[in-house]
């Protein structure tokens, strides 16, 4: 199966609908250390919660990181994934 860009936000789509009732839950619940950032290791675990390949995690989350992360301070803001999500199509 070729895992594109589009297939990889649906498939994040779908699991914060089912998941979560809001993109913060979503947020929240993946900050695994509750310092109000993701890291590039939270976003590889939401995408193994959203079924992308073991093959490809981790440079699916290493293209998170470089497209969510404005600032480019390796780490991913509430701000930042509001910004993204929007961008995304993600409904909030």
């Amino acid at each position: 199966m070729a895992w594109t860009k589009e297939k990889i936000l649906i498939n994040i789509e779908k699991l914060m609908r089912s998941k979560f009732s809001e993109p913060k839950d979503a947020f929240d619940y993946y900050d695994s250390d509750k310092d109000g950032f993701l890291t590039k290791n939270d976003c590889k675990i939401l995408l193994k919660e959203a079924d992308v390949s073991v093959l490809i995690r981790g440079l699916v989350a290493e293209f998170m990181m470089k497209s969510f992360d404005q600032n480019n301070d390796n780490l991913v803001s509430w701000v930042e994934f509001q910004e993204a999500i929007k961008e995304s199509g993600i409904k909030e």
